[in-house]
């Protein structure tokens, strides 16, 4: 559903982050033909064992944040299992600084009064201006309403299961072993290898967005070295309430 340059968009059909309660038809095709894996459009994305990806003993993983606002509908559509993963405010600013980008708060304008009803201590941040605020605070606004969004939504995604990204990033090989329980899955021999991770320090020139040459722990802890702690303080001021909310909807290993 990305519908960024170049990305595939659901199919053409979005121009920017959606809150879809209906589907049309042609939405509904490239859905169930995309989580069924057999939209070529997408299935090249699957990595190297995409040859897999129609087979009916096959599960898919499909990663789409563009997609977290719109479960209900997708889950009628494609019966798929919803795992909302979740990060702290302030490590998803230290990815969009590393990247150059700022939360777009025009773009998610449309959804913020049903987040405010549900979160009052939005408003207020609303009313001032949020274009006003510093890029940190500004994060903990989006983030903020993003996700008092996908909890709106929980009632509807019978199943769903919310993951601290910190947690089964840190917890190595129990803690997928556990989510792969609750899914009904067995890990294998690489998963278990993936999740120990590489014990090498990241980089110091990479600039990527996914930087692959560190280890889950690492991953899951390194972006409060790249911020100061008044960044930290004013996202937190604004998400806490937000933050406080999903903690505890999380999964619990």
């Amino acid at each position: 559903m990305n519908p960024r340059d170049g990305q595939y968009a659901l199919g053409g059909t979005l121009a920017g982050w959606a809150r879809l309660a209906t589907l049309s038809s042609r939405q509904r095709r490239v859905l169930r033909a995309t989580y069924g894996g057999r939209n070529p459009r997408t299935y090249g994305r699957y990595g190297r064992h995409q040859w897999r990806g129609p087979l009916p003993t096959s599960r898919l993983v499909v990663k789409d944040p563009f997609a977290m606002l719109s479960t209900p509908a997708i889950t009628r559509v494609t019966n798929a299992r919803v795992l909302q993963v979740y990060r702290h405010p302030a490590a998803v600013w230290s990815s969009y600084r590393r990247m150059g980008w700022r939360p777009d708060l025009d773009e998610i304008a449309p959804f913020v009064p049903e987040a405010i009803r549900v979160e009052p201590g939005l408003s207020e941040v609303w009313e001032r201006g949020p274009h006003a605020l510093g890029p940190a605070a500004q994060m903990g606004f989006f983030w903020s309403v993003l996700q008092t969004l996908m909890m709106i939504d929980l009632e509807q995604t019978s199943g769903t299961l919310v993951i601290a990204h910190h947690e089964l990033a840190a917890g190595g090989p129990a803690a997928a072993t556990a989510l792969f329980d609750a899914l009904g899955l067995r890990p294998t021999a690489e998963t278990v290898e993936e999740m120990r991770g590489d014990a090498r320090a990241p980089s110091p020139s990479a600039t990527g967005l996914h930087q692959l040459d560190r280890s889950p722990a690492e991953v899951a802890s390194s972006w409060r070295r790249g911020l100061e702690a008044d960044e930290i303080e004013q996202i937190e001021q604004i998400a806490g309430p937000t933050i406080a909310a999903v903690d505890n909807l999380r999964f619990r290993w």
